[in-house]
């Protein structure tokens, strides 16, 4: 017990070390570079939600307060509810920030601490077990992780673990162990997919090998035995098998199939839709330069880390020019750890070859769909195009961060490496040169390993946002930015927003259909007088629940402003900023006298203008909205005038599902009327219009008729 005590003290004062610039801010900056002022605040929202959410009695996989007033499901956003949780007694008492900050030391101590217990299981002794798991922890992969802020992707401490109880379930007899096995694999998803995925191709790796060839896979204390009674350290011992391989299959399965019962309310929402839908062909993604580019090349893994306050700028500079455009490349392993293991691999073999087969296993995958040397494509495909083809496994866009399997595999070749360098060591010249050579190690890795001091991200959110804090409803910031500000002042007022910021960002389809709403999430007017919300502009945004306008003008391109202006003038007539600086302009939305409204959804071409008049055509289907915003039905009567491209034609007539009858409209120029008083539920609903279409080219699409005349309101 006091070894792992001295161990967890060890790796706490890494991570201290490490996180020391940030310490004496802990709740009011994040540590990282120039990606983690971006990613970095998209995890602390995560670390902000999951405390919210599970405050409030809320589902923690869909949140309501983005993309109002639908929501978005969070299944698919690497939200790493794990580390949310593991730090929630710190969110709830010192805020969001402290609690990143928390899960960032947390995974840097546990995964070290993780990694050396994987060790200790593999026989290594706990010297050897503790430099190891600095590996692990130190390594360029993890640390690119903190620089960038990728709180799911820093969190790698479980998978040591999972590696620890998936061995144990294969070489020991019980039930605790897949237990424990099922219960890792399960954070693993919690934390990230990616991880997820890239496990889950470890695991049957894993499992093959343990089927065909079940022995050796840890050293025992003979091997050590021999070596220290002066029997050379060889190392021919192997771990006698324990069970066949139907029991051993079935203890796997068992595992897997735990592991797929804790992860379904994560793994449904994900795969469902997937399952359903079309997917891209491996040629099509094969070819796509986005994903080649995220891959790691052949070279990659053997240069030295681009953090490095030496070399690193000309490795930078070197990784640039191979993946333009993006951060995350940085899979180095280090020539000292590579020396170890390939010392291990030799000196073991018998033991080795399985973790061996393991690493380079991560290395394929990390290569991505085609070898690439250099800025070299040699065009030889990679096991990373199988996964391609393979309903729902399109998301995993990162193939360079497979490398985090060779990582764990290099667990137990870095021990048995060092294993066999200090039993040597104390057999030939005592204790002594053994513990020298444990430091001397610790001390290149450290030099190959170090980085320059963490840099601070502090929030750079207006204190406006905090006056909105304590107001009711829904706030609509403009521009709409793609990037994660929206979720920084969303930490400070804490009320529903529309769009957010997502891993995938979704179509916001609920807010370029409605009137009003639609030119402000544009910031521009449109033609607007057939079916004009005119002064309608603020009661469809207190319909809505909208209360507030906050258009920052320092976001907006100044060649930009004359256009925000009008599309403000537009939606929001009339209506005076309530507060307004050379920044931002705010604009409060008052209660209204609400009344039944229309708006065109789906099926209908852009509006035409010529002087006065205005028209709208539509294709074979068009979709009416109907919005009657009172607890109470109401009649609702729509009147509509409407010509027919070149021949008269019939047009079907439904409410919802509900059939309403036929309307006879004749070939232009001649028109037709029809007036329409319908009994409308509370909400929203739609009035459906249909007809037979003809194409043409003039609007590259299908014509049926065109509204001239469109008038919704309630029924006199």
């Amino acid at each position: 017990m006091r070894k792992h005590i001295l161990v967890i003290l060890a790796y706490s004062l890494f991570g201290l070390i490490l996180m020391a610039p940030v310490l004496p801010y802990v709740d009011q900056a994040i540590p990282g570079g120039a990606v983690a002022a971006i990613d970095g605040w998209q995890h602390v929202w995560h670390v902000w939600w999951v405390h919210y959410a599970f405050a409030q009695g809320m589902h923690p996989l869909f949140t309501p307060l983005l993309y109002y007033p639908e929501g978005v499901d969070l299944a698919l956003h690497p939200l790493n509810l794990s580390n949310g949780l593991l730090v929630w007694p710190v969110t709830a008492l010192a805020g969001p920030l402290a609690g990143f900050n928390a899960a960032v030391l947390l995974a840097l101590t546990l995964a070290g601490l993780a990694a050396f217990w994987f060790a200790r299981q593999l026989g290594a002794q706990p010297g050897v077990a503790f430099v190891a798991g600095l590996i692990f922890t130190w390594s360029p992969y993890h640390m690119t992780k903190v620089w960038d802020g990728q709180l799911e992707l820093i969190a790698v401490q479980w998978l040591p673990l999972y590696a620890l109880f998936l061995l144990r379930t294969v070489t020991r007899p019980g039930y605790r162990d897949p237990l424990l096995a099922a219960l890792f694999l399960a954070l693993i998803g919690y934390t990230s997919l990616y991880y997820l995925l890239f496990i889950a191709i470890y695991s049957l790796a894993f499992a093959l090998l343990a089927l065909v060839a079940p022995g050796g896979l840890m050293l025992d204390g003979a091997q050590l035995a021999a070596a220290r009674a002066g029997r050379g350290p060889t190392m021919p011992v192997q771990h006698p098998q324990l069970f066949g391989r139907a029991i051993l299959t079935g203890r796997m399965l068992l595992v897997g199939a735990l592991a797929l019962a804790l992860l379904f309310p994560l793994l449904w929402p994900v795969l469902a839709p997937m399952l359903d839908g079309p997917r891209e062909s491996a040629g099509q993604i094969q070819r796509d330069a986005f994903l080649v580019s995220r891959s790691a090349n052949l070279l990659d893994p053997f240069l030295p880390s681009n953090l490095h306050p030496i070399w690193g700028p000309t490795v930078q500079a070197l990784g640039q020019r191979w993946h333009p455009d993006i951060a995350a490349w940085n899979v180095a392993l280090g020539y000292t750890t590579l020396a170890l293991a390939s010392l291990g691999t030799f000196v073991a073999w018998r033991t080795a070859w399985r973790w061996f087969c393991l690493a380079v296993l991560g290395l394929l995958f990390a290569f991505g769909p085609v070898l690439t040397v250099g800025e070299f494509a040699t065009g030889l495909p990679m096991p990373y195009l199988l996964l391609l083809n393979i309903p729902g496994l399109g998301i995993a866009q990162r193939p360079g961060h497979f490398v985090i399997i060779t990582s764990l595999a290099l667990i137990p070749l870095t021990a048995y490496g060092l294993t066999w360098l200090t039993t040597l060591l104390t057999v030939r010249h005592g204790p002594r040169a053994a513990y020298a050579s444990l430091f001397l190690v610790t001390a290149l890795v450290a030099v190959e390993y170090v980085t320059p001091p963490l840099p601070l991200q502090r929030s750079d959110v207006p204190p406006v946002y905090q006056d909105l804090a304590t107001q009711p409803g829904a706030l609509l910031v403009l521009p709409v930015r793609q990037d994660s500000f929206s979720l920084r002042a969303q930490l400070v007022h804490q009320r529903p927003i529309l769009g957010g910021y997502l891993a995938r960002n979704p179509p916001n389809r609920w807010a370029e259909r409605r009137p009003a709403i639609r030119q402000l999430w544009r910031m521009e007017p449109e033609p607007d007088r057939l079916l004009a919300s005119g002064d309608q502009g603020p009661m469809i945004l207190d319909i809505y629940g909208i209360r507030q306008v906050l258009v920052h003008w320092d976001q907006v391109p100044p060649q930009a402003h004359t256009t925000v202006a009008a599309a403000l003038n537009q939606a929001l007539p009339g209506l005076e900023p309530a507060l307004t600086t050379t920044t931002y302009s705010l604009y409060h939305i008052p209660v209204t006298q609400q009344q039944p409204f229309g708006y065109f959804a789906e099926g209908w071409y852009p509006e035409e203008q010529v002087g006065e008049r205005s028209w709208r055509w539509m294709s074979e289907e068009g979709v009416l909205a109907l919005v009657n915003p009172s607890s109470e039905p109401a009649m609702i009567q729509v009147q509509m005038q409407a010509e027919s491209y070149q021949v008269a034609r019939q047009v079907q007539l439904l409410l919802n599902a509900q059939a309403l009858g036929t309307w006879q409209v004749p070939a232009q120029p001649a028109h037709a009327a029809t007036t329409l008083r319908l009994v409308v539920p509370p909400g929203e609903h739609n009035l459906y219009l249909r007809a037979p279409a003809d194409d043409d080219p003039r609007y590259n699409g299908p014509l049926s008729i065109v509204l001239t005349r469109i008038e919704v309101g309630l029924s006199p």
